[in-house]
């Protein structure tokens, strides 16, 4: 029962939303903290500190972000195609990476890592909703037998 057609449009939009998503967490996180600096300051924010934030932190976060908006975005993608392809959930992370390679100057260990592990959560993305059809298929399979 499953189907052999590859879903492009759902690994293209997933990932694609993961990204999109990732970014504007990020950047929500930077606008509230320059909030918080401006309630604090009853005025203007220092843009030092704000950038000082944002250099510091804001990389970690974006790549904790998108690692898991691409493990829910895999295991969506597996879930609407009903097959249990680990390497549907690979191309999503590879579609929500893409655009991160505009963002890295010099390549140095972390943003290899930035870079691999959403591959690795849409790899493991993809085998959680391939566990989650199975067990739905398995209660579909029971039920009809109860009902004869």
């Amino acid at each position: 029962m499953t189907d052999k057609r590859v879903p492009w449009l759902s690994i293209f939009l997933a990932g694609v939303a993961a990204f999109g998503l990732s970014m504007a967490t990020t950047t929500a996180t930077v606008a509230g903290y320059a909030m918080a600096l401006a309630i604090k300051a009853q005025g203007q924010p220092d843009p030092g500190k704000i950038a000082a934030f944002a250099n510091r932190y804001m990389p970690y976060l974006g790549s904790v972000v998108l690692w898991l908006l691409v493990l829910v975005a895999a295991r969506w993608v597996a879930r609407r195609a009903r097959s249990s392809r680990p390497w549907y959930g690979v191309l999503v992370g590879v579609v929500a990476t893409l655009p991160t390679l505009v963002f890295i100057r010099r390549a140095d260990l972390r943003d290899l890592l930035s870079l691999i592990l959403p591959l690795f959560a849409g790899w493991l993305g993809a085998l959680w909703g391939a566990k989650a059809v199975r067990e739905v298929d398995d209660s579909r399979v029971i039920t009809s037998f109860e009902s004869d």
